[in-house]
């Protein structure tokens, strides 16, 4: 899971939730007072151990892959441009 993956989980969260997980982040709690980064996984479980995430996303199932994905490019209108223009 990247950064914005995570991010864009985050605002799905009540606003009040949000501050939470600010604080734990300038904090940089890890594991009691620690002043290290956290990993992904440890970010995550500080997150499920709060209950503000319901589950650990498996990050051994990330591979290099993942980071490399690039869209296909399809000819024609942007399906945005479609929907706006269909709901006017």
């Amino acid at each position: 899971m990247t950064s914005t993956e995570i991010v864009e989980e985050i605002y799905k969260l009540p606003a009040g939730e949000w501050e939470t997980i600010k604080e734990t982040v300038d904090n940089g709690e890890r594991n009691g007072s620690e002043k290290t980064p956290m990993t992904e996984d440890e970010f995550a479980r500080s997150l499920y151990a709060r209950g503000i995430i319901g589950n650990i996303p498996d990050f051994s199932e990330l591979t290099d892959e993942d980071d490399n994905f690039e869209p296909i490019e399809v000819l024609g209108e942007p399906l945005s441009e479609m929907i706006i223009r269909e709901r006017r």
